[in-house]
């Protein structure tokens, strides 16, 4: 089962080098789902151009960037289809109140990843009912 890791690690100083590099393979090994991801983003701005307004196509493509940058960092899911409701809603809204200062709320952020999760069922076929059911 996927999870979400939170809290803080202590690191000793002799052991930093090992640290640092542990942290570069796993980016390494991450990267090939980033891209899918940022991929996927970039056809969902194009997507929401169609039907919005440039700054709410901004506003929901920005928030998409950082819901990528949670799944990416912050989780250890390696397909769409394993993200769960609590990722999706709660962990995610709380990840991102704590690391992003701007002016988006609680539903902004909730409306931007159901129709992301919606764009993906609709255009992608990628289907995860559950995600979908905790942004209701």
């Amino acid at each position: 089962m996927p999870r979400v890791f939170t809290g803080k690690i202590m690191i000793p100083a002799d052991k930093m080098d090992e640290y640092f590099q542990a942290l570069e393979e796993a980016e390494a090994k991450r990267k090939p789902f980033r891209d899918y991801l940022e991929s996927l983003e970039s056809e969902f701005s194009g997507y929401l151009s169609q039907k919005y307004t440039p700054r709410t196509v901004r506003k929901h493509s920005h928030i998409i960037q950082m819901f990528i940058e949670f799944l990416c960092s912050y989780t250890d899911v390696e397909k769409l289809e394993d993200v769960t409701k609590g990722m999706a809603n709660s962990h995610f809204k709380k990840w991102y109140r704590r690391k992003v200062w701007d002016s988006s709320t609680d539903n902004d952020i909730k409306v931007a990843v159901k129709k992301f999760f919606q764009f993906l069922d609709t255009e992608k076929g990628i289907k995860n009912e559950k995600a979908v059911s905790g942004l209701k």
